[in-house]
């Protein structure tokens, strides 16, 4: 990859892997930092990605990188810290109650959902960025899908609805 290459890869996919990053961690600061990760080591490795490999391999280094973090962030953490419950009120709109549900699937869940269903990619695509089978990704995928049906749905039920006289 020559240093044009590199300059054009990094215009082209910055923003997604930043978008992509945010929704993962919800940390901006956090989100620009494995952005710039996945660019440096782009940069680093440029002799041995071609640039038709260079946003896979970019997904990949900022998915190792979220990984790597929090398992670093749990062993200084010592324990894990309980699940909290979501408090619902009869104001949640449907964005608010699917934006609930997506916080509460795990990291390869959600990310599965954004690179197909936000970000529009397809599942060779997705299967070639998280090195998966096609298959496993339209598994992963399906069973993301309804974890997050269930969820919205027992948020749902917790909202009262509210009636005026």
């Amino acid at each position: 990859m020559t240093t044009t290459e590199y300059n054009i890869a990094v215009n082209d996919y910055s923003d997604r892997l930043l978008r992509y990053a945010l929704k993962l961690t919800r940390d901006k600061a956090w989100s620009e930092d494995l952005v710039q990760e996945s660019m440096i080591k782009l940069w680093t490795n440029r002799d041995k990605v071609s640039p038709s490999h260079a946003k896979p391999f970019l997904y990949r280094v900022l998915y190792n990188k979220l990984v790597d973090d929090q398992r670093k962030k749990k062993v200084r953490q010592f324990t894990t810290a309980p699940t909290q419950n979501i408090k619902t009120n009869s104001n949640l709109e449907t964005k608010d109650l699917i934006e609930k549900a997506f916080e509460q699937l795990n990291v390869n869940q959600k990310q599965i959902i954004m690179l197909r269903d936000w970000d529009g990619y397809s599942y060779e695509e997705i299967a070639d960025i998280l090195e998966l089978a096609l298959g496993v990704v339209k598994v992963q995928l399906f069973r993301a899908r309804k974890k997050m049906r269930a969820i919205v749905n027992s948020l749902n039920s917790e909202i009262k609805p509210c009636y005026e006289n």
